[in-house]
């Protein structure tokens, strides 16, 4: 019965979803337009390479030269096996989907347990700096000072998260890695462009996807309500309010914001450390076998924990910084042309149609 109405539930919201989009086809085609520029100026130029490199580390045998480097650090701190610990580091700086794409590809290899694979997800987490410097502190400030704070905060939240779940997780450490030779190959390099290629494709699909039912959710007006009782609670405007709800869906949307406020860093902070119900979405399709349960758990512990670090080294972090009384032309960090990000993936679309072709007489 519940599975019935559960599916019931489904096509009476793809209907509406459709309506929608036949009935306001301006509202529509004006989100799709914005997401599409998130895309080509923020996430592809950030992510497209991040989304290669796990790919290539773990297929080459990379990552377990680089874990032996490390040695017994991860598992004496954070109870991590040392390929986890290098994916945790290399997590922090490359982007919201890179560490669950590796601990993915990680626990196919057999370096790790599925349990403990989906349980690190959740710590293996990041924003990357280009998101964080550009997309927010370059575009809503216009200096580096704000994108320091909302590094360090979600960083301290994730190091100190990872350090509270490593008193679970010690006693089944198992650090021990058979070395393997490192493959290099232009046949290797192909295979992972080409994933990167399907999975920042999926990621842009999803963004444009969520930048649909965010339109839908704000025409209902459930954002306006929602927001407006955000606004009563905390120190946000009703518009801010209203824009923190929309990113808790799409993340990208922080730029949104309104230009110049400092008092939205913690906000930010929480925002950035959570990475919202569409990363999720696209953490999901590139997680292969791995449950999400555990990773929206401790991203939800975490948003809160780097809203408090926020809230706390703010004052000391801009003390002496000059705030602008004028931010008229703060918008000013992001892609100056589109033309590379879309050669880019025209470029990709190609070498994959060039490698399906020569795949079967391979394979022969």
């Amino acid at each position: 019965m519940r599975k019935k109405i559960l599916f019931f539930a489904e096509i009476f919201l793809l209907i509406c979803t459709a309506v929608f989009c036949l009935v306001k086809t301006e509202k529509v085609s004006n989100a799709v337009a914005d997401a599409l520029r998130r895309c080509i100026y923020v996430i592809i130029p950030s992510l497209y390479a991040m989304m290669i490199v796990p790919s290539l580390l773990i297929k080459s045998g990379i990552i377990d030269r680089i874990s032996s480097i490390t040695g017994s650090t991860g598992k004496i701190i954070f109870g991590m096996e040392k390929v986890v610990f290098s994916v945790f580091c290399f997590s922090m700086i490359a982007g919201y989907p890179v560490g669950t794409k590796m601990l993915s590809s990680a626990y196919e290899k057999g370096l790790i347990e599925k349990h403990r694979a989906e349980i690190f997800s959740g710590l293996c987490f990041g924003a990357g700096s280009a998101f964080i410097y550009g997309c927010i502190a370059g575009q809503l400030y216009g200096n580096r000072s704000a994108g320091n704070i909302i590094f360090i905060s979600t960083l301290s939240a994730n190091i100190l998260l990872a350090f509270v779940v490593s008193f679970f997780m010690r006693k089944n450490c198992n650090s021990h890695i058979e070395k393997s030779a490192v493959t290099l190959s232009p046949q290797m390099l192909t295979e992972c462009v080409i994933s990167g290629g399907h999975s920042i494709m999926n990621i842009c699909f999803m963004v444009i996807a969520f930048a649909v039912v965010t339109e839908i959710l704000k025409y209902s007006g459930i954002i306006s309500v929602a927001g407006n009782f955000l606004s009563q609670i905390t120190d946000l405007s009703a518009d801010d309010s209203g824009q923190f709800i929309t990113a808790i869906f799409d993340v990208t949307a922080v730029n949104g914001f309104s230009v110049g406020n400092y008092k939205l860093l913690p906000y930010l902070s929480f925002l950035v450390s959570f990475g919202g119900i569409c990363v999720i979405f696209q953490i999901s399709a590139i997680s292969g076998k791995l449950s999400l349960k555990p990773l929206i758990f401790l991203r939800i512990i975490s948003a809160v924990i780097s809203f408090i670090i926020c809230r706390i080294i703010t004052p000391f972090m801009l003390s002496g910084e000059t705030v602008p009384t004028s931010v008229i032309n703060v918008r000013t960090h992001q892609a100056h042309s589109p033309i590379p990000s879309v050669m880019l993936v025209i470029m990709t679309f190609f070498l994959f149609c060039e490698y399906e072709k020569i795949k079967p007489l391979r394979l022969e």
